[in-house]
Parts: C-alpha cells; structure tokens; sequence
C-alpha cells in the first residue's frame, strides 16, 4: 500500500541515466563558464594596461560575496548550503588561477590548523598556501605582492595586534577584504580576516573597518560615545597599548570610503590622534541552527 501511495518507483538503471545526463550538462556549463572567465581576464588586462599597469588584481572579494548570497538565496532542499558554498568556493578559487596567480599565506601562531582549515575551505583545494609564522611576516609577503591573500586571525585580547599596523609605513596598501567564515550562525563574530592589496567593495550589507589612534588611553563607551557624535554606528572590537600610542579597532555599520565626511568629524574630536580605515568585508551569510548538520 504503501508503495502505490508514492506512486511507482522508476527503475534504477534509468535514475542513473538521469544521473548521467545532469552530470553532463554541469560539466558543460562549467566549460562554458571557464570560456566566460577567459573574456573576463582579458578584459581586466585591457583595463589595466589602458591605466598604465603592469597587471590587475584577480580575485574580487565583493563580487564572490554576492555570488554566495545569491546562491544563498535561491537554495532549497536538503542538500546542506555549506556543501554549496564549498564546491562554488572551488570554481571560483580555480577560475581565479586561470587569470592569474593567486597565493595565500596564512598566519600559523595561534590555532594555525583552524585558520588553515578557514582558508584552504575558502580559496580552494588547489591554490597555493604557506604558514608564517609572525602576522607581520604575512603582511610584508602580501604588500610586496598584488596575487597574495594574507589570513589573520581575529583580534582578540592578548593576540598580535597586526590590525594596528595596517595603513602604516611606505608599503603598498594593504587592506582587510573578507571575513571568514562566510557561513556561520547568528550573533557569531569572524574567526578570521583576509588582507590584500585588492579593494574592499560596496556589496550592500557590509561592515567597514577603522583604526582609531589616542595619546591616552580612551574606554570603550567613551570610543562608542565619540562615533556616536559623528553620526557614525559601530562597536570597539579591542583596543590595545603600542609604545605609548593606543589603538581601538572599529567595526562600523556599512560600507565607508575613504572621503566620508563623518571620519573627519570623528578626526576632529578631542582625544583622536588619527582615523584609519583599514578596509572591511563582505557580511557573512546567517544560518540559524547547526551547520555541522545542515540544518
């Protein structure tokens, strides 16, 4: 009774037919894909040759945080949305290749197999990675080098405050561009940030980060209180003491550029020596439950 209420059960050797057929078609689209990869390389060439450079910057950190959310979106049934996310992290990771190098180098204090497991999840199984062990040691290779991703850590009390450096010195830009990971669960914070010479893009759900510097030490609530004033939203992710400077890493609410006028607000404040933006990343994409099983 009960198989007539499912209706009749098709043949095995035709669902394997099926099988076959859709394993095909993906596999031709993904050859039509790599095709349209090929005219994008050439376009970016183009472009950069046209504005007089020497090469162009592969990976965009905004654009493949849009891809995920629109797959995010559009996903139903109970194929888990992280086994999504992790086989388009790998079509874009080798596409990426196909238009130029791409290294990463992750930071290896601290928890490396978890950071490594982040990046190798995110960049692909492919891609060339490297542990360092000091983060400034993974900026200096990312600031010589326009292909390489630097992972970091999230700052957290008592850790190498790399952040602070950022935006410092003579060296090429090196700016946050991503958070990983891009899946977790509300109400969790990154583990990790990824740095590169690339830009960090407008996606339209983004937080942007800053560097506030003081000549005396400055609380929280009163950080909070100042960014308030300038008409900015956000929150002091940590604040740390470096030759007598101090520093508070700022997550603000939303994509800020460079001539926001609300940072030279926050700049002329009493107390603030400096404001630097160092970038930020795409939000990540929100699962309620467990992730482990794909709920």
């Amino acid at each position: 009774m009960a198989d007539q209420d499912r209706g009749e059960v098709k043949p095995l050797s035709d669902v394997r037919r099926e099988i076959d057929a859709i394993d095909a078609r993906m596999h031709d689209l993904l050859m039509e894909r790599t095709e349209l990869v090929r005219q994008v390389a050439e376009a970016k060439a183009q472009a950069a040759s046209e504005a007089g450079e020497g090469s162009f910057i592969a990976f965009r950190p905004g654009r493949e945080a849009e891809v995920l959310r629109a797959l995010a979106a559009r996903h139903e049934g109970p194929l888990p949305l992280a086994v999504v996310f992790r086989l388009w992290r790998e079509i874009m990771s080798a596409k990426i290749r196909l238009q130029g190098p791409l290294r990463v180098e992750v930071f290896g204090g601290g928890d490396p197999l978890r950071l490594w497991d982040l990046a190798r999840g995110y960049y692909g199984s492919f891609t060339p990675m490297s542990l360092r062990e000091e983060a400034m040691d993974v900026l200096r290779r990312v600031s010589k080098d326009r292909s390489v991703i630097g992972i970091l850590p999230a700052p957290e009390p008592g850790s190498d405050a790399w952040w602070a450096m950022l935006g410092r010195g003579d060296t090429a830009p090196v700016r946050v561009v991503a958070c990983l990971p891009f899946l977790t669960e509300p109400g969790m914070m990154p583990e990790a940030y990824a740095v590169a010479q690339a830009d960090f893009e407008e996606t339209g759900a983004d937080t942007s980060l800053a560097v506030l510097s003081f000549s005396e030490a400055v609380s929280a609530g009163a950080v909070e209180t100042l960014l308030e004033e300038a008409g900015l939203t956000g929150s002091v992710y940590l604040r740390t003491e470096q030759n007598g400077q101090y520093f508070a890493l700022i997550g603000l609410t939303g994509f800020i550029s460079a001539g926001d006028g609300r940072l030279e607000t926050l700049y002329n404040r009493d107390g603030i020596d400096g404001v630097q933006l160092i970038g930020g990343h795409a939000d990540p994409v929100r699962l309620a439950g467990c992730l482990e099983k794909g709920e």
